[in-house]
This record gives C-alpha cells, sequence and structure tokens, in this order.
C-alpha cells in the first residue's frame, strides 16, 4: 500500500482548507441578504494600469457587496496612462454607476502617483463638502469630525461626492474583495465605536490564477487567527506592508498629509506608506480583522507584483524606503517602534534569502557600487536591534538568518546557540547535527550520557551574502551509541539548544522512534534497483551502467525507467532492457518498493512522487548527467543524494570539501568517473572530418514545464540573443568557405530544451541536425566540439580532442540562471580558446583547422590533466560504492 508522506499530506489539507472554508464560504455568501444603510462611509481609491482582463472580478466583487454599494461605497479609480481598454471598460461602469464610480486619467507616472491623485481628488471634494456645511451650520471647519460626517442630511450636499467618506482603501484593480469585506468592517465599527480606531487590516487570501485555488497561507496570516485590536505602539510583529488590504481613517490621512513616496516603485511604496501612517497614530488602535477577506491574485503570467521585485527597484528602497522610514521613526520615537523594525527585517529577509540562493541577482559595474550597496545594509540593520532580529520568528525566518544578518551586517554574535539534527541515518545509526555560525574557528562538544563522541564526517559550509560572508554552517554526521539517553552539545564551551523537527529535543525517545520507522519502512524495499536518465530520453550514464551490472551482476534485480514514445524504448527494448514507462502506475510501485533509486538527473516526477520524503528510505544515487563545473549548490542542496558521483578531482573537491556551499560531505560524495566514460573510451576510433555545435540552454528562453521535464514553447525565441547569435554563425559565408577548404562537415546538436527549436534554425543543406543521434557516437566520431557553456567539453576532453568556447552572452548567462559560476574558469581550466565574437570564433576555428585539430597549451595539458580514471573500470567502481551503501 502506498504511504502519504507528512508534505503530501500537509498540501492534502491546504488544498481541502481551501475547497472547504473558502470556496463554500464565498458560494454561502451570495445568498446572505443585504445591509442597505452603513454605520460609515467608505471610498475606494485604485490605481489603474493595463488591466483590462481583471477589472470585471474587481467591480462585481465591490458592486455586488453585502453592504449596498449605492449607499455607501465611492471608486475612485485613477488611469495611470493605461495603453489596453482598461478606460472604456472603468466608463461602461461609470455609465450603469455615476454616483458612485469617478474616473480620472493621468500621464504613466506609476502608482504611487496616481493613488495620490485619487487622495488629492478626495481631499478637495471633502473640503468643499466641509465648506458647505460649516457655512449651513454655522462652525468652523477644524471643529467638523469627519467620522460622524455620515448622516443622512449630508447626502443632499452641493458636492461631485454622493455621500462623505470616512474610511478608504487601496483595492487594486487587478484583485478582488469577499462579499463579506465590507460588511464585516462596517459591523465592526459599528460594534466598537468607543475604540480609538485608524486602520482596519484584512487577512489576504492568495487566489493562484492558473489553478484557480484559493490559499490562506500567506506569511503574515498568523495575525488573523483571530480578531485584535492593538494599539499602534504596540503592534510589534503585527507588521501591515499592504495599504490595498486595509482600510484608513480619512480624516487623519488628509490632515497628517500622508502620500504616497513616487520615487519608490510598487514592491515598497505601500510599507512605507502604512507605516508612516501609523507612526503619526502611535496611541491609536488597528484592527486586525479576521473575517474581513481581500483576494490578492497571483497571476498566470507571474506579472504580479509579488512576482516582480527587481534589482533596480531595491537599491532604490534600501535608501528611500527602509533607511529613511527607520530615521524618520528614530526622529519621531527616539527608540524606533518593534513593528518598524520588524518591517523592515520581514521585508529584507525576503531580499537576502533571495540573494542567497541567488547571488547572480545584482550586477555590479564597479567596486565603489557594491560597497556603497553594503553601506546601505550596514547602516539599515545598525538601526535594528540585536533582540529584535532574534526574537523575529515570522515567514520561515530561522536561526540561519538571524546568525547570519548578525554577523553580516552587525558584526555580533547571537546570545545563544541553536543546533539541529537534520536527518537520521538508520542503516549506520547515524545523525546529522548541524549548527550556524559567525566563526568557522568555534569548536563544538558533542557527548551522549556524558561521554564526548567525535564526528565520523565533517563539513564546514560557507554561505555567502554577495561577496561577504554571511555564516559558516557546520555539519556532523555522528554515531548514536545504543541505549543512548542524553544527548548534549557544546558550542564554544556553551550548552546550545536543541532542535529535532522543528521542537526543542528533550531527549533521545524521538530519534529513536523516528530510526526505528525508518528501519521499519526500508525492510518493505525489495531488493530492486531502478534506474533512469530522463523520462523521454536514454543515452547517459544510467543507461551504461545498467548494461554493465546487467552484463556483470546478472543476479541483481534492475529495471530501467523510459517513456514509451521515447525514441530510444525500442533500441533499449531490442537489446533486452528491463523497461518501464514513468507515466505509469506500474512505475510508481516501482519506485515505492525499489531500494535504490540510480539516476543521472533529479526530476521532480521522482522526488517527489509521493512527497517531499519519497526517497527518505532509499538510497538515491545520482550520476549526474554532466561534470559539475558551476555552483549548482542552491539546485542539489535542497536534494537527498545518498551517493554522489564525480568525474574530476576539482569536481569531487569543489563539492565535498570545506568552504564551499554544498551541504555534501566526503560521506555521500564519491570520485569514481562518470559510467558513459567506459564505453566512450572502449569505442574511440580515429575521428571523421566533422565539427560538433553542441550550445547549452537558457533557462529564460524555454517555456513552464510541462510533464516529466517537457517545456511548452515559448512564441519570442527568435528575438532572443541566443537564436540570433548562433544563427548569424552558423550562416556565416565565412564557416561555409573554411568547412569547403578543410573538407569538414558540421553537426548542430544544441541541448534537448531547445531542440523544440529547430525549425526555427533553417540551416543550410551543409549542416546536419542530429536529432535522436547518439551523443556518444557524435563525440567518438567529431574532431572538434563548439560549444558555449555546456559541460559536454568534458566528454570530448575526455577522448583528449579540442574544444572551442563561444560565449557572446557571458553575463546574461549567469545573471540569468540560478547557479553561478563555480570553481572552473573558461579561461584558467578550459579546454580551447574563448571566443566573445563571431570574428574572433571563426579565427580560432580557423587556427584549429589548420593544425589539423590538435591542441596546442595550455590545452593540452589541461585536457591531459583533468580526469582521474581514464581505465575503463568506472562502472565496476560505481557498482562498487553502490554495494557498499547496502
Amino acid at each position: 500500500m502506498l504511504r502519504l508522506s507528512r508534505e503530501n499530506k500537509k498540501q492534502i489539507k491546504i488544498i481541502l482548507d481551501g475547497i472547504f472554508k473558502i470556496y463554500l464560504k464565498i458560494f454561502l455568501n451570495r445568498f446572505k441578504p443585504k445591509k442597505y444603510q452603513a454605520y460609515q462611509k467608505y471610498v475606494v481609491i485604485s490605481a489603474v494600469y493595463n488591466v483590462e482582463k481583471y477589472l470585471k472580478d474587481y467591480f462585481n466583487s465591490i458592486i455586488h457587496q453585502r453592504l449596498d454599494f449605492k449607499n455607501n461605497i465611492l471608486l475612485i479609480l485613477v488611469d495611470d496612462g493605461s495603453t489596453d481598454k482598461s478606460a472604456t471598460i472603468i466608463k461602461a461602469y461609470q455609465k450603469k454607476y455615476p454616483k458612485n464610480i469617478i474616473y480620472l486619467y493621468k500621464e504613466n507616472g506609476g502608482q504611487a502617483s496616481a493613488r495620490n491623485l485619487g487622495l488629492k481628488y478626495l481631499e478637495q471634494n471633502l473640503k468643499e463638502s466641509f465648506k458647505f456645511l460649516s457655512k449651513s451650520n454655522n462652525k468652523n471647519l477644524d471643529s467638523i469630525d469627519s467620522s460622524k460626517l455620515n448622516t443622512t442630511s449630508l447626502n443632499s450636499l452641493n458636492s461631485t461626492l454622493p455621500f462623505i467618506p470616512t474610511w478608504v482603501s487601496f483595492t487594486d484593480p487587478d484583485d478582488f474583495l469577499d462579499r463579506d469585506c465590507f460588511y464585516k468592517v462596517d459591523k465592526f465599527l459599528n460594534k466598537n465605536k468607543n475604540e480609538n480606531l485608524v486602520m482596519i487590516a484584512c487577512n489576504i487570501i492568495f487566489y493562484f490564477e492558473k489553478f484557480k485555488i484559493y490559499k490562506d497561507n500567506h506569511p503574515l496570516n498568523f495575525k488573523f487567527k483571530k480578531t485584535s485590536i492593538l494599539t499602534n505602539q504596540n503592534l510589534n510583529d503585527f507588521i501591515q506592508l499592504h495599504c490595498a488590504s486595509a482600510f484608513f481613517f480619512v480624516q487623519k490621512i488628509l490632515k497628517q498629509n500622508i502620500k504616497f513616496d513616487e520615487d519608490l516603485k510598487p514592491n515598497f511604496e505601500d510599507a512605507k506608506f502604512v507605516n508612516e501612517f501609523l507612526l503619526e497614530n502611535l496611541k491609536s488602535q488597528s484592527v486586525f480583522l479576521k473575517t474581513a477577506k481581500y483576494f490578492y491574485r497571483k497571476r498566470k503570467d507571474k506579472s504580479s507584483t509579488l512576482d516582480n521585485k527587481k534589482e533596480s527597484d531595491l537599491k532604490q528602497v534600501l535608501k528611500l524606503g527602509y533607511l529613511l522610514l527607520l530615521l524618520l521613526a528614530e526622529k519621531k520615537c527616539f527608540n524606533i517602534p518593534n513593528f518598524i523594525q520588524n518591517t523592515i527585517i520581514y521585508d529584507l529577509y525576503w531580499v537576502i534569502k533571495d540573494t542567497i540562493n541567488n547571488p547572480n541577482k545584482f550586477n555590479f559595474h564597479t567596486i565603489e557600487e557594491r560597497k556603497k550597496f553594503f553601506k546601505l545594509f550596514d547602516k539599515i540593520f545598525s538601526l535594528i536591534d540585536a533582540e529584535n532580529i532574534l526574537n523575529f520568528n515570522v515567514a520561515g525566518f530561522s536561526f540561519f538568518y538571524k546568525v547570519g544578518i548578525l554577523h553580516c551586517f552587525k558584526n555580533e554574535y547571537p546570545s545563544f546557540h541553536i543546533a539541529y539534527i537534520e536527518d537520521l541515518d538508520d542503516k549506520n545509526e547515524q545523525i546529522l547535527i548541524r549548527y550556524f555560525t559567525p566563526n568557522d574557528k568555534d569548536t563544538e562538544s558533542i557527548k551522549f550520557d556524558g561521554v564526548e563522541i567525535y564526528a565520523d564526517y565533517k563539513k564546514i559550509v560557507k554561505h555567502c551574502f554577495l561577496n561577504r560572508v554571511f555564516c559558516y554552517e557546520k555539519r556532523l554526521w555522528v554515531k548514536m551509541p545504543q541505549n543512548a539517553q542524553k544527548l548534549e552539545i557544546f558550542i564554544k564551551k556553551e550548552k546550545s539548544k536543541i532542535y529535532f523537527e522543528e521542537k526543542e529535543l528533550e531527549g533521545l525517545t524521538q530519534i529513536d522512534q523516528r530510526m526505528q520507522e525508518s528501519k521499519v519502512q526500508r525492510s518493505k524495499n525489495d531488493d530492486l534497483w531502478l534506474f533512469v536518465d530522463m523520462a523521454f530520453k536514454a543515452d547517459d550514464n544510467a543507461e551504461h551502467l545498467y548494461r554493465y551490472i546487467a552484463k556483470n551482476h546478472p543476479e541483481q534485480n534492475i529495471i530501467f525507467a523510459l517513456r514509451k514514445n521515447s525514441k530510444d524504448y525500442e533500441r533499449l527494448q531490442k537489446e533486452g532492457f528491463k523497461l518501464i514507462d514513468p507515466k505509469g502506475l506500474k512505475f510508481k510501485y516501482c519506485l515505492h518498493k525499489a531500494d535504490k533509486v540510480i539516476s543521472s538527473h533529479i526530476d521532480k516526477y521522482i522526488f517527489n512522487a509521493f512527497g517531499g520524503d519519497t526517497l527518505k528510505t532509499k538510497d538515491f544515487i545520482f550520476l549526474q548527467h554532466g561534470v559539475t563545473k558551476d555552483n549548482l549548490s542552491a539546485w542539489f542542496n535542497k536534494r537527498k543524494i545518498d551517493c554522489f558521483i564525480t568525474a574530476t578531482k576539482a569536481e569531487y573537491k569543489s563539492i565535498a570539501k570545506d568552504y564551499n556551499e554544498y551541504k555534501f560531505s566526503s560521506k555521500e560524495v564519491v570520485l569514481t568517473g562518470f559510467a558513459r566514460h567506459d564505453n566512450l573510451l572502449k569505442n574511440n576510433t580515429t575521428p571523421l572530418k566533422q565539427i560538433l555545435i553542441m550550445p547549452t540552454w537558457r533557462q529564460y528562453l524555454v517555456g513552464e514545464i510541462q510533464s516529466f521535464g517537457k517545456r511548452k514553447k515559448r512564441d519570442n525565441f527568435v528575438q532572443s540573443k541566443y537564436y540570433r547569435h548562433w544563427k548569424a554563425f552558423l550562416d556565416s559565408k565565412i564557416l561555409r568557405d573554411l568547412m569547403q577548404k578543410y573538407h569538414y562537415q558540421i553537426i548542430f546538436n544544441p541541448h534537448p530544451q531547445i531542440q523544440p527549436y529547430f525549425k526555427d534554425f533553417e540551416l543550410d543543406s551543409y549542416i546536419r541536425l542530429s536529432e535522436g543521434s547518439c551523443l556518444q557516437k557524435l563525440f567518438i566520431e567529431s574532431a572538434l566540439l563548439i560549444t558555449d557553456y555546456s559541460s559536454v567539453a568534458f566528454e570530448m576532453a575526455y577522448l583528449k580532442k579540442p574544444v572551442l568556447y563561444y560565449q557572446f552572452d557571458k553575463e546574461e548567462f549567469f545573471a540569468n540562471h540560478i547557479y553561478q559560476q563555480g570553481y572552473f574558469s573558461y579561461e584558467k581550466d578550459g579546454f580551447g580558446a574563448v571566443s566573445y565574437t563571431e570574428e574572433e570564433l571563426l579565427k580560432e576555428l580557423e587556427n584549429l583547422l589548420a593544425k589539423d585539430c590538435k591542441s596546442d597549451e595550455p590545452y593540452k595539458s589541461r585536457i591531459e590533466n583533468t580526469f582521474e580514471f581514464r581505465d575503463g573500470k568506472c562502472c565496476e567502481r560505481i557498482y562498487k560504492k553502490i554495494k557498499d551503501l547496502s
């Protein structure tokens, strides 16, 4: 019977919550009776820019509110220079509700300027209304309380406003509201007349447009577990960054002249506005209203504001947003309120997290520019208390980030230590302990029942924020003594807290229990080894290792996963491979029963087949697709890998040794050579007069992943720099002349992810496309390889053949991938010359052709010395390592 993982159970719960709580509530709300007269009146100011396809949902959600729209709600829509049909749609609704919908137009200037225009319009009309009222009642304008200006008598005022609104919100026109939203807000205000309220925050529910599902999983939704009224100066971690999902007391905004900062982009202008407002009203109160719901649309095309944080915007926000807000708070309060500090911590946490995972995020042109960037970070965190950083526990803000921020930006140590038991090895009775520290020289002592135990394997991981050390992570595999009762860990001679499965560890009972559960589950595995290359393609390390084991160890039960519609399926079937289609239930069953999964790729349909712990009680042997030369730690570190195969000394060291960013140590990483290299060496012959051109893919050029790793085709491929440069090179008259002069032919074989675009190249007849060709055959028959960044260069180097690199987009390439350039330098370690222009490449190509494709120094020595093994025994070594796992 297949077992649901904890992750799957969690996902099912989220989906069910979405279906039964949110969908059902939306449905039932339709039948609730309307309320025609409100206790207060409301205005919504919305900045509109090219949102034609969302306006119907926006209008319907407000017009059909349970609190009657005509009598109680005013819409001011400011068109910020839209170029689509937004204006036409707004005017059509305005025609139906002329007293409730106001349309304003301005030249494009950004969301902040549009909202400010809406506030200005509101202020001018309120002043006219107040003047009229003051004359009518012989009252001074300053003595009028706008909170009481919602009586029936005011509806007859000679103003462009149908009534005097007392609360304002800034609903985004691509979002929409729960039908009960205004009703719940109004009902709460009526019930709490005596409270000094200035802000009402609503619960944000994500609406995922692509899947048409709702999820109540905003990182700050803990604020809405119940309805809470808090004094603003004591908001603490009840931070509010989103003005669209809140209501503000109109009189306060206008009297205090709170405006949106037009120099800030949408990513922080909301937070600055809200928090400046709260700073002006510290002694007033805010409510976090559980029952009022705001639906935030996560757009299908990922163009939502939260999905579109840009590097250029951040550099501006650091200075004009975070820093200015902190300085304003310091000037006003002397001690900066905790909620202001926590707002900055929260917002910068996402920036820091993203930057650590994607170091190429920022492009600094000079050292001075980088220094200024760090100076801003240091200044911002100098205004934030260490205690607030340590006490901040929102949105997965783990101890790793606390230690890192304290060290990286404040040069401080945490006041206490935490060690984590991250993983268990039930076969070897080992536990993986890790902790974070600002200093790699810090020492630890691990004691079971008072007796010190030394680690079997150690690894120091260096985490960096750009080029500055963020913190160090120490990882230690330790064997648990039998019947041990107590575990103590001392860091810098101070006793550390110990956490296991997100709870502080009290004894070893829970660990023993988990260890036994893993053993029981593992015992249910069959002695079955499941091999995979790609779902739709073989001809990689898994195929070659499978073939070796089938021939040399026929007693081993093995099976190979491959789609039936793959071009390799019939070939392997004829050879006698036991094949199984990864799309079928039989594959799921085999994956469930397999003891070992042996793959050249780490694809989701494998590691996440039954949830995140699919491979928890199986050995996952990662054969790799190519030599890891770039820093892929951000991807690999998310995966469970029990045996990590490497092919070169430099590659092994870059992953297994200390002070890199990989979590793996010599426990997991082994140097054996690649399985396919045995066959490559065995079949190597004198090459043909053939040039192989194999550029790699670009993540930012291909479409979204569909099933089993295949991707949608994008329409704008031919506009890309990749297409234009390779097309120009392949069409070059000089290239054609060189091929005729030296009697060479060209094979063009880009990465499989690019092959759907083959037809776009429209190549001359002398260039042959290699759709479905055996890669090993191509390497053996070719005399020279031209690539850009592909690791296939190592295959040609293994055969002692030259390589040329064409890197016309080097900066763009590394800036737009999750990985960064690693230990391997194309200029210092590459197997041939690096060209950045077509002219350079053609010149280098002619030089090599004139020498009959023979490498000169330093490339000859690099090719000779890169690989540890050229003995035809790679498969044998890998097989022994796999057996050792048992």
